[in-house]
């Protein structure tokens, strides 16, 4: 097996393993390796939370989930909220499967959860996130 094989097997892994590094330092002083379905939670996750239109490398990178923060708590805003999620997870990473979605709104201020279970081969996992009015001011103050 030559250098790049090794590489790319070792640390891109496959189409039925992958692997990616987090930001978080380990023990070693290396950046964490993670692998298989956290890549694709830890994956989900940024693309979720990343507003559309601020990551300078591509505009079009992340959701528009901070748009139905001040819509109204009906069964129309849940149907977009998941043909949103649906949407942009199917764009940017394809490499997991949705297999159900909630929604819950909160009760204390504007906004809701979501809460995605997420298939990836025979395994599954959950990815919550978080969306109200204190990330979408936060996001107004950053980009104004």
């Amino acid at each position: 097996m030559n250098l790049l094989d090794r590489f790319n097997q070792q640390i891109l892994g496959s189409k039925s393993k992958i692997f990616d590094f987090n930001a978080k330092i380990s023990p070693s002083g290396d950046f964490t390796k993670i692998k298989d379905l956290n890549v694709i939670l830890s994956s989900w996750n940024s693309i979720l939370l990343t507003p559309t239109g601020s990551y300078i490398f591509d505009n079009k990178f992340g959701s528009d989930l901070l748009k139905f923060i001040f819509e109204p708590a009906d069964i129309t805003t849940v149907n977009n909220i998941k043909n949103e999620i649906s949407s942009k997870l199917t764009r940017y990473d394809d490499r997991g499967t949705v297999l159900n979605v909630k929604i819950k709104y909160l009760k204390d201020r504007k906004g809701f959860t979501v809460d995605i279970e997420v298939g990836f081969g025979d395994i599954s996992g959950n990815i919550s996130a978080t969306i109200d009015e204190n990330i979408y001011f936060n996001f107004l103050r950053q980009s104004g």
